[in-house]
């Protein structure tokens, strides 16, 4: 769902950021832009397309039946185009963010980011089932016709697999960023 994606992708700059707090606070350029790379590859190749793909194929749902009541995203040109440019100034926007607060030690105040992020698409999610958890387009959904999200075998199937994708993608690039930092000695201890 858009509203909860470009949140998240900020959430997840800012978690790549916590991920390699000790190359970043070791201020080294060399870290700081290694760990920015890991970042933006990963928003690339593990997550920008997810939002993609469920506006083509499944627009009702991920615009959550709300704003936009065309029942395809081709009826708006560009629609694709910004939600593409939003997420990735989001996702920059988080490392950035996380960036600022990590090399000053304020690892929890990072942390209060995504973590916020999380409880607000956790939110969106369950605060409003009849939204969320229902597909078709928007006029099935106004007319109340529009199927659970679970009675499409290829959108669960897809829901699955990028969910699948999405979280293993991510927990390896943390831990491998956590393991490169391993060796380092922050310049100061990070905040607990």
């Amino acid at each position: 769902m858009v509203q909860i994606d470009i949140p998240i992708a900020f959430g997840v700059g800012s978690l790549f950021a916590d991920a390699a707090y000790k190359q970043l606070q070791n201020g080294r350029p060399e870290y700081y832009y290694r760990a920015f790379n890991k970042s933006l590859v990963y928003q690339t190749f593990f997550f920008s397309w997810i939002p993609v793909y469920f506006l083509l194929n499944y627009f009702g749902w991920e615009t959550t039946h709300m704003w936009w009541h065309e029942d395809s995203v081709s009826a708006y040109p560009f629609f694709v185009v910004i939600v593409l440019l939003l997420f990735f100034l989001a996702a920059v926007g988080g490392f950035l963010l996380g960036h600022h607060l990590v090399k000053r030690g304020r690892l929890w105040a990072n942390r209060a980011v995504y973590l916020a992020i999380l409880a607000y698409s956790g939110i969106w999610i369950f605060a409003q089932i009849d939204h969320s958890f229902r597909l078709g387009t928007y006029t099935e959904w106004s007319e109340g016709r529009s199927p659970w999200f679970y009675e499409d075998r290829t959108f669960l199937f897809m829901l699955v697999l990028t969910l699948v994708v999405w979280g293993g993608a991510l927990a390896v690039y943390f831990l491998r960023l956590r393991r490169e930092g391993k060796h380092l000695d922050p310049l100061f201890p990070p905040v607990s």
